[in-house]
């Protein structure tokens, strides 16, 4: 399962047009010079991406504490945790204070890469360009797309971007992300 959870993050990560540095798997050997997250990736903005395997079965608000002080250490803002069963609600709540970006998926969310499924379309962010002439066109008369939907968690789009969908016919749509 955490085997399967890190070759997915690594997709993610990849997708997301990250370069991994370093990975780890969980049988390796964790002697003391074995960082505590299982990848780190950089892209070409020099941002860095931190993911985390959870050890502890709810992810309360230690541990959130502890992974900011190794974001910290590493120089990052944003990061990755992969939580056993779930979150604790203080540790929710302290997330939505903090100047840090925490992404948050159950294990049981990857094992399997959405985007791959033969059902789902490619999605990709829509250019500013493209947006400019879509708001002449359309002036917010496009469908949305949640942001809490799995392939807008896996590419991160934020509110108020705009998302191409290329179906396997060819066909493309376009949807706002609320």
């Amino acid at each position: 399962m955490e085997k399967q959870a890190i070759k997915v993050l690594s997709e993610i990560v990849t997708d997301r047009d990250y370069r991994i540095e370093y990975i780890s798997c969980p049988d390796q050997d964790q002697g003391p010079d074995v960082p505590p997250y299982c990848i780190k990736a950089r892209n070409i903005q020099n941002d860095i991406i931190l993911c985390f395997l959870s050890d502890e079965d709810k992810l309360n608000i230690q541990g959130i504490k502890d992974r900011i002080s190794i974001m910290n250490k590493e120089g990052s803002t944003r990061c990755i945790v992969v939580y056993r069963s779930s979150v604790t609600s203080s540790a929710k709540k302290s997330l939505e204070t903090l100047e840090y970006e925490f992404e948050l998926f159950g294990i049981h969310e990857l094992q399997l890469n959405i985007t791959k499924h033969r059902l789902v379309p490619r999605h990709s962010k829509v250019s500013q360009t493209e947006k400019d002439e879509l708001d002449k066109h359309y002036k917010g008369k496009l469908p949305f797309l949640l942001q809490s939907d799995a392939v807008c968690r896996y590419y991160t789009f934020k509110k108020g971007e705009y998302v191409r969908i290329t179906r396997k016919d060819g066909t493309i749509v376009y949807r706002v992300v609320k």
